[in-house]
């Protein structure tokens, strides 16, 4: 874990991931986390890929931090702390509103209410 955190610290997204994914498929769950924010946010180089954040924040699911709401894709609150992230420029990513609008799209078709509520104000 220590490899992978220090190689994130980097920006080498690729022995970041060398280290964590091992750990993230024996089911660790910081590892789980930290793979799919580096695949949702680019972190280290490694090119975005929505598909394999969601695999790994599917995953992590309901072990993890956040709890999806009852009837929702385990993945959903990742996804909308994704979209949280890119709406603020939080957790080392630059504002992309394109961006965050995909993951709150995402978090809403995962089932999010608080997504879907986003989703239905007035956008400015």
């Amino acid at each position: 874990m220590d490899r992978g955190v220090q190689a994130l610290k980097r920006e080498d997204g690729t022995a970041a991931l060398a280290n964590l994914k091992p750990l993230a498929q024996l089911g660790d769950r910081s590892a789980q986390m930290l793979v799919g924010s580096i695949y949702a946010y680019g972190w280290g180089g490694i090119p975005k890929s929505d598909a394999d954040a969601i695999y790994w924040f599917h995953r992590l699911g309901s072990r993890g931090p956040l709890v999806a709401e009852e009837g929702a894709d385990p993945a959903a609150p990742y996804q909308l702390m994704v979209a949280k992230a890119y709406a603020s420029g939080a957790d080392g990513v630059r504002t992309d509103p394109a961006e965050s609008l995909k993951w709150l799209k995402l978090a809403a078709e995962a089932g999010s209410k608080e997504a879907s509520a986003a989703l239905s104000q007035p956008q400015p």
